[in-house]
């Protein structure tokens, strides 16, 4: 069985070759076009643009008839512009379907690029993928989050094959290290970029190519605490100790498991229900009280604000700063309530 990393970069060079081929094939078609239609004006008297017409026709093997030669030189050259037409109008079609077959192998292969613009780009491997689409969906879904694409990249095809993802998700394959996978991703004009590569040395050296070569900002799932610090320095934008967490909540569920049943279900939008944030301008300056029982109203439990950290059910008659965002709970997708 040949191996696929040979199989990838056999259809890379292909696709150049073929590129150069179709150029040089379309080049000598023209060319050809040019001097058969350039001796037909010549010989038979006619406009540049009847005989460029009739050459093409000629070339093409269609020959409508409509124009003919009608002097022995111009027969002549009719007979000569039939036969090269052939073989190279053969040629260039042949070329044409070898492209566009290879284009289509590259995009099964994942080793097409992309041409989005404010997308979501996920790079990584493991359980860690799914969960984080399915989620970036939902709250596309319920109107959280602006509908953007959504391009995710596996390091290889065995992590692609572990995994379902919608179909309306661009899948790309290659080495997240390499600058050459993040370009196929169009990372240079993504909004936001999460990695969750199971590698801290290898998320503190794409964050650094990322932030290179884009300005989106950056979420990076770590591992070991101690790579807090050299993934803020490499430029992330927000550090997610994801085995940290898992061991918390882990303690949590021996000794207060419903307090994890209601972390799980608040951090997804697909549950029962959803804590997320708001920006209300018209409640600045507003009581604390006044807030909570306004946005109850509206569907909205009021647990605080967040303004350089979380403030948790601050005073009753404390004023909600100017430029805070409100944390609220709200009904999920899943609990049937608007």
């Amino acid at each position: 069985m040949i191996p696929v990393p040979l199989v990838r970069r056999l259809l890379r060079m292909k696709v150049k070759v073929s590129r150069n081929r179709l150029l040089q094939i379309a080049a000598l078609v023209l060319l050809l076009a040019v001097i058969f239609a350039l001796l037909f004006m010549y010989f038979e008297n006619v406009s540049f643009y009847t005989a460029f017409y009739w050459a093409v026709i000629t070339m093409a093997t269609i020959g409508y008839g409509d124009i003919t030669p009608g002097t022995e030189a111009g027969r002549a050259v009719a007979m000569v512009a039939a036969v090269a037409g052939i073989s190279t109008f053969t040629a260039l079609v042949s070329i044409l379907a070898e492209y566009f077959i290879s284009s289509s192998l590259r995009r099964m292969m994942g080793m097409h690029r992309v041409k989005y613009s404010g997308h979501y780009v996920i790079i990584g491997r493991g359980s860690s993928i799914p969960s984080c689409v399915n989620e970036l969906m939902a709250a596309v879904s319920s109107g959280e989050v602006e509908m953007r694409p959504i391009v995710v990249v596996f390091p290889d095809e065995s992590e692609r094959k572990k995994v379902e993802l919608p179909e309306e998700v661009e899948v790309l394959i290659g080495d997240p290290t390499n600058p050459e996978t993040l370009e196929r991703a169009h990372v240079r004009e993504a909004s936001h970029v999460i990695l969750a590569l199971e590698d801290d040395s290898k998320s503190v050296f794409t964050t650094l190519m990322v932030k290179r070569m884009s300005r989106a900002k950056v979420f990076v799932e770590a591992l070991r605490g101690e790579s807090l610090e050299l993934l803020k320095g490499a430029g992330a934008d927000r550090v997610i100790l994801s085995r940290s967490l898992a061991g918390r909540l882990l303690a949590s569920s021996v000794f207060e498991p419903e307090v994890v049943d209601v972390i799980d279900d608040l951090t997804t939008a697909a549950g029962g229900y959803d804590i997320s944030v708001l920006e209300r301008r018209d409640l600045w300056g507003v009581p604390y009280v006044e807030a909570m029982k306004r946005l109850r109203d509206e569907g909205y439990f009021l647990l605080g604000y967040y303004r350089e950290k979380p403030v948790l059910s601050p005073a009753l008659d404390e004023e909600i700063p100017e430029g805070s965002k409100l944390i609220v709970i709200k009904p999920g997708s899943s609990s049937g309530k608007v």
